[in-house]
């Protein structure tokens, strides 16, 4: 590995995704959203026809499936199965609702883990996901654990749903998150964990700006990294970017 790798990690809702593409814009690196991978695979079986009950299905449809992604120092990772782009189309509830019975499986794990170490190889990257300190990237420059207490991302979760006119009520999202930190903490295979040499940062009270521009100031202090100066707008795009790509279609 050459060039500096950061990775962070968390559970779903602690705004991993907006804060590493924030940071990764300052920073000049590439942004590596993992989670899309995962959703890109659940939705690849989804389409197939694939029972998702069926571990030993899901391991198969792997068999002649050409996954690639795109990452770009300016824009948002983009996802492709084959030649067609799936970038908006892995954001569906649907593909929300199916995607723990594809993270399960043995075989996905180590075929997405093996891709995220060669897009690795070259460092220069800022990945996001919940093992990429633990499992994939064990020697990372910079680990970061990103938490926030469970009402809080609850809270975020049912302003984001509420916000694309989603029937919903708080005390539903915050079961889904607990339901979601249970599995996520409780699998097997790269389970939910913070690195023993990770940062913790916790988001609850502050921004995403507040936490990049720490997460910036970690990567200036121990690795030496210099920032880039990015106006405004660029800032505000990649935002939007990220909270785009959060949301469900």
């Amino acid at each position: 590995m050459s060039g500096n790798i950061i990775t962070i990690d968390g559970p779903s809702g602690a705004g991993k995704s907006t804060i590493a593409r924030l940071a990764a814009l300052r920073l000049g690196l590439r942004y590596l959203d993992t989670g899309a991978m995962y959703r890109a695979v659940t939705y690849h079986c989804m389409h197939a026809g694939v029972r998702l009950d069926d571990p030993k299905a899901i391991a198969g449809a792997l068999n002649g499936l050409e996954l690639k992604v795109e990452l770009s120092l300016e824009g948002p990772m983009r996802v492709f199965v084959g030649d067609r782009e799936v970038t908006d189309k892995i954001r569906t509830q649907e593909v929300t609702r199916n995607i723990h019975y594809v993270a399960d499986v043995m075989e996905v794990r180590n075929f997405l883990v093996e891709m995220q170490r060669k897009i690795g190889e070259n460092g220069n990257l800022v990945t996001e996901g919940r093992d990429q300190g633990t499992l994939v990237f064990p020697k990372a420059s910079l680990k970061v654990y990103m938490f926030a207490t469970p009402a809080v991302r609850a809270r975020r979760r049912h302003a984001e749903l509420q916000a694309r006119g989603a029937d919903t009520t708080y005390e539903e999202v915050l079961e889904d998150v607990s339901k979601r930190d249970y599995l996520d903490m409780g699998r097997e295979l790269g389970g939910l964990k913070k690195a023993m040499d990770a940062v913790e940062l916790d988001t609850s009270e502050l921004s995403p700006d507040q936490v990049a521009e720490s997460i910036v100031k970690l990567a200036k202090s121990r690795l030496k990294m210099q920032t880039r100066k990015i106006d405004k707008s660029a800032l505000e795009a990649a935002r939007r970017q990220a909270e785009e790509g959060k949301k469900p279609s």
